[in-house]
């Protein structure tokens, strides 16, 4: 069973999923072997509606990753990931302070629960975050996958470059309304999707700036504590 795709990109990472499996009772008790839950399908939004849909836009760096079971939907427990970021830049909005994002799925023992397409983090990993729904949607990325924004290095001169979550080189902020195609690793004869060299990518700074030039103060949502 797969949940529909929404018109809108960002009501399409609300915890509508979570109550369908609820209902439809697939939401049982977590077995030994991994359970992979279908994510619902994200619309890549615009660039404007990304940034002023978010309720706030970091640069983060991850700190620490843990993972509990905690009560969920009809009270049955499920696995949450608590990541807490150091945050080095604000963007836009009022984070709070410290910044944790929970996040449904993780691994506890031997139990393991997987939203496909969720974003998957490592201490030490910095990126630049698009943050809505923290704590009341299973993914607290606006627009799931599409807001997150990985900061990479370029090997040969250690230039830092903005990447899509793909980890695709960013070379203008029109890319983000594009969809987002994984990127095969390992794979004899598999061909790889043409995409732009790291050294046209935007930089960390570069793309900060053009979102504080599309950021609408009066179009933004309040962080909900």
């Amino acid at each position: 069973m797969k949940p529909s795709s929404s018109r809108d990109p960002i009501a399409s990472s609300s915890p509508t999923l979570l109550s369908r499996l609820c209902a439809s009772g697939l939401l049982l008790l977590l077995a030994c072997a991994p359970l992979h839950l279908a994510a619902t399908t994200v619309t890549p939004p615009a660039f404007e509606d990304l940034v002023n849909k978010s309720e706030y836009i970091v640069r983060t760096v991850v700190k620490s990753i843990t993972c509990e079971r905690r009560e969920g939907g009809n009270g049955r427990q499920l696995i949450y990931t608590f990541v807490e970021f150091e945050v080095r830049e604000v963007v836009a909005g009022t984070p709070p302070q410290p910044l944790v994002l929970r996040m449904l799925g993780g691994q506890v023992d031997d139990e393991v629960l997987e939203i496909a397409g969720a974003p998957k983090f490592e201490v030490g990993q910095e990126d630049i975050l698009f943050v809505r729904g923290n704590g009341r949607q299973f993914t607290p990325l606006t627009a799931m996958m599409h807001g997150r924004y990985p900061i990479l290095k370029e090997a040969a001169t250690g230039r830092a470059y903005m990447a899509r979550s793909n980890r695709a080189p960013l070379t203008e902020v029109s890319e983000v309304s594009l969809p987002l195609v994984e990127q095969p690793v390992g794979q004899a004869g598999v061909r790889m999707p043409a995409q732009a060299a790291p050294s046209a990518a935007l930089t960390p700074a570069a793309f900060v700036q053009r979102i504080r030039n599309t950021v609408n103060p009066n179009s933004r949502p309040t962080h909900a504590k």
